[in-house]
């Protein structure tokens, strides 16, 4: 079968998803190691045997409701590639926003140490080590296997090595002071959870529901936890979703943390909070 061939099949075969197409280009581009412009130029050259069972068979993991980016092995987050699987969760456009929130804050901090807690596949904090190579790195996740795919991650895109640990939020960090603490913890309530699509409910439930009624208990947790673990001036940031964040600002005015505020994502909902520790 040719390239032209079996991407009108696949167009058929995916036509009950949003957009067959692109889900087609896609699985061509990546199984067939060619760029957009190659699968129009060479639309005729013949597919393999094993690379079109190899395509197909991902085709109809797609149907299933498997998630692109756990079929491919990867995920772009804040123009770098990362390794995922079904161990963490995927990144999304909208943490970008915690990213470009912590960066702004510490343009005037030289060689900041930053934690990035509950860290999954490592995306934040090598986002942020990328940007800003003098920043002074670490991260853990209560997670074995999601740890070694963040030590991964980091160093394959990096090309530096950083403390990685395991253990339950602050835990591994006794005795250790941040220049900033950042954290995309669970946070999704498990009444909530009931309506999510059937992709995000293929990764990792222990990365997304929080047993609280309201989702914010580890993020009570890290808030009440978090000035032990910070040096003065230092900033936690924290991503949650949009009815949390009311809340969320009242905590950390409890906890005694100032200049808090809040950034909105690319919806315009509210997404990012966090404040200064004086």
């Amino acid at each position: 079968m040719r390239i032209r061939e079996l991407k009108s099949e696949l167009r058929k075969r995916l036509a009950s998803l949003d957009n067959p197409m692109l889900e087609a280009r896609i699985l061509l581009s990546h199984f067939l190691s060619l760029n957009i412009s190659e699968l129009i130029t060479k639309d005729g050259n013949e597919v393999k045997d094993e690379e079109m069972k190899a395509i197909f068979k991902a085709a109809d993991e797609r149907l299933e409701g498997r998630p692109m980016a756990y079929i491919l092995g990867e995920k772009e987050f804040y123009g770098y590639v990362f390794h995922v699987t079904e161990d963490v969760l995927i990144p999304q456009p909208d943490t970008e926003i915690l990213v470009e929130t912590a960066l702004d804050i510490l343009k005037d901090t030289p060689t900041p140490k930053v934690l990035d807690i509950c860290t999954g596949s490592g995306a934040i904090i090598t986002a942020l080590k990328m940007e800003r190579p003098d920043m002074e790195a670490s991260f853990s996740d209560i997670s074995e296997k999601a740890l070694k795919i963040a030590i991964e991650n980091y160093k394959n895109i990096t090309g530096e090595t950083a403390e990685g640990r395991e253990g339950d939020l602050f835990q591994p960090w006794k005795g250790c002071k941040f220049d900033m603490i950042t954290a995309n913890p669970p946070y999704v309530t498990k009444e909530w959870y009931e309506s999510v699509s059937e992709e995000v409910k293929r990764e990792p439930i222990l990365a997304i529901v929080d047993e609280e009624d309201d989702g914010l208990g580890i993020i009570r947790r890290i808030i009440k936890e978090a000035p032990s673990y910070m040096k003065e001036g230092g900033h936690l940031i924290l991503e949650a979703d949009y009815r949390q964040h009311e809340k969320i600002r009242d905590l950390l005015r409890r906890e005694g943390f100032s200049f808090i505020n809040t950034q909105k994502d690319l919806s315009g909902l509210e997404r990012i909070s966090y404040g200064r520790m004086n």
